[in-house]
This record gives C-alpha cells, sequence and structure tokens, in this order.
C-alpha cells in the first residue's frame, strides 16, 4: 500500500479511537508497540492496550503501535520493500530504539517474523547489530512456549509489562548498548530468556 494510502487508513482508524496517545519524539525512548495480528483483534486485547498506556505513562517514553497489516494486503507489501509503519506518526518501525511484541497465541508466531520482515529488520537476533531496535518479546504466549521465539527475540520475558518498563525507564545509553547490556539489564526479571 502507498504511504499516502497508508497514513490515510491509520488516520481513519484513529479518527473512530478514544485514548490514542500521541506526544513528540525528541529526546525520548522510542518503543514501537507490535501485535502480531490485525489492528482489530490487537485492540481487542487488554494486555496490549495495557501496555501502550503503561509506556505512555513514562515522560521519557514515547510508544506508538503497530499491527500486522490485513491478509489482502500483506503479499503486497512484503512484495514492495515499503517499511512497516507505526499508526499513531507513520514512522518506520526500524526508526524505534526499541520493537516490543505482545504475542498471545502461537499461532502469531510466523507473524512476529512477517512483521521484522516488513519492518526491515534482521529476522534472526544474531544478525542485529546495535543499530537496529532491541527485540522484546512479551505477551501471553511466554508463559506457555517461548523456546521457538528465542532465536528471534533479544529478550523474551514472562513479566511483559515489567520488563517493558524496566528497558523503557533505562534510557537511550542502555538501548543503544543492547547487544551488550540486554542481559544484564533485565537480569533481576525472572523467567527472561536470550
Amino acid at each position: 500500500m502507498p504511504p499516502r494510502q497508508e497514513r490515510g487508513r491509520a488516520g481513519d482508524l484513529l479518527s473512530r479511537e478514544v485514548g490514542y496517545i500521541r506526544k513528540p519524539h525528541g529526546g525520548r525512548l522510542r518503543v514501537a508497540l507490535a501485535f502480531p495480528n490485525t489492528y482489530f483483534v490487537g485492540m481487542s486485547n487488554l494486555g496490549f492496550q495495557t501496555v501502550y498506556r503503561l509506556f505512555n505513562e513514562l515522560e521519557a517514553v514515547v510508544c506508538e503501535r503497530v499491527c500486522l497489516p490485513p491478509k489482502q494486503e500483506l503479499k503486497a507489501a512484503l512484495a514492495s520493500g515499503e517499511p512497516l509503519r507505526t499508526i499513531e506518526s507513520g514512522t518506520p518501525v526500524r526508526d524505534f530504539d526499541v520493537l516490543a511484541f505482545s504475542v498471545s497465541f502461537e499461532w502469531d508466531y510466523t507473524n512476529v517474523l512477517s512483521m521484522l520482515r516488513l519492518a526491515g529488520i534482521p529476522v534472526r537476533a544474531a544478525a542485529r547489530t546495535r543499530h537496529d531496535p532491541l527485540v522484546v518479546i512479551g505477551g501471553a504466549v511466554t508463559f506457555v512456549n517461548p523456546e521457538p521465539l528465542a532465536p528471534f527475540a533479544d529478550v523474551i520475558s514472562a513479566r511483559c509489562a515489567k520488563i517493558k518498563g524496566k528497558v523503557a525507564r533505562s534510557g537511550r545509553r542502555c538501548i543503544s548498548c543492547s547487544k551488550e547490556k540486554g542481559p544484564e539489564l533485565c537480569a533481576p526479571a525472572p523467567k527472561v530468556f536470550r
């Protein structure tokens, strides 16, 4: 979908929403909160909405949402190379400091990979550099079976909101060196996988 058309659709979605948050990006830790399914599935998820609100309550953080494009647009989006963008500002996801996934269902595992590809972020964690966003995976599925996602995440946490808040409060300095500091940053919390 062309960027102008995509922004128009995002604007239409926001015009029908209550409670979305827009904050300036300057000087803040930028978090793209991703739901690996369509917008309507993501917005019916209370955990996703809660994490969005918790991030945006922090003055030093700006959090914007991103969802998987609908099936009829997904193939065209992958073929076009147009980057995945956030709903609130239309900023490319790869420009954020943190890409935080909230994964509720095992059948969305492949959607996580599709979203990474769409964003232009290396799919495997080992291939990422310190210039790529820190990829954090949380959500209900991490209590059940997080291991299949391990090669694709920098951090997986069963205590999603707690870890995400800790990552957010750590500031840009720790995020910029996430490959070296990531495990130590999250070590005190239980059920953290690398």
